[in-house]
């Protein structure tokens, strides 16, 4: 009996969960928002990225996104925003940040860095439920699917090279043995040409 024990409690501390990277990082949001599932075809019309934050102070992350992964261009000069817009404008600013300024743009086509073990550490956290907001052109408002938490590390020692894509496509292995894209996206529905020359 005391064989039996002692062989239960090594084994129980040999399969102890080792601490990943993202554990210590915490994501702040309001706990009581209304999530729904995203259907398959919700996101045609939509904006907002799949992207939280870029950086190296993850001691706590608001979780709000980039409305596009593109800073929008400069006003007319002439243009006189009204009270409405700038009181959307501040709506939208609970759910993403103001611009993204870290896309750039080459003349010819890009050699993107691929996912590896070498150069990156996945986390993905499928039992936390997160919001995913998006802006609807539509209808002017804001949808917030739920969503899980993915964080990627660079272990490489250098900056990679990343496509500019807004999301990173999800995929899953169907019942024929087949890894089937699931993601809703008008660039990866409609296409672009150019999305080689963004980075």
């Amino acid at each position: 009996m005391n064989k039996f024990l002692l062989i239960l409690i090594v084994f129980l501390i040999s399969c102890k969960e080792e601490k990943s990277f993202a554990d210590d990082i915490v994501l702040n949001f309001p706990k009581d928002e209304k999530l729904t599932f995203q259907k398959f075809n919700d996101g045609i019309g939509e904006s907002g990225s799949g992207i939280i934050y870029i950086g190296k102070d993850t001691a706590k992350i608001d979780v709000k996104y980039n409305k596009s992964m593109i800073a929008p261009p400069e006003p007319n000069p002439n243009y006189i925003i009204n009270a409405d817009e700038l009181q959307r404008e501040k709506e939208l600013l609970k759910y993403f940040h103001p611009t993204f300024d870290r896309i750039k743009f080459s003349e010819t086509p890009i050699d993107f860095d691929s996912f590896s073990n070498r150069n990156v550490k996945i986390e993905i956290k499928i039992q936390d439920t997160i919001p995913k907001y998006a802006y609807n052109y539509e209808t002017g408002g804001i949808k917030k699917y739920k969503a899980f938490p993915v964080f990627i590390k660079n272990i490489s020692g250098r900056k990679l090279c990343l496509s500019e894509f807004k999301n990173f496509p999800l995929a899953v292995l169907n019942d024929k043995n087949k890894w089937q894209t699931i993601w809703n996206d008008n660039a990866f529905i409609c296409g672009d040409s150019r999305w080689q020359y963004r980075y």
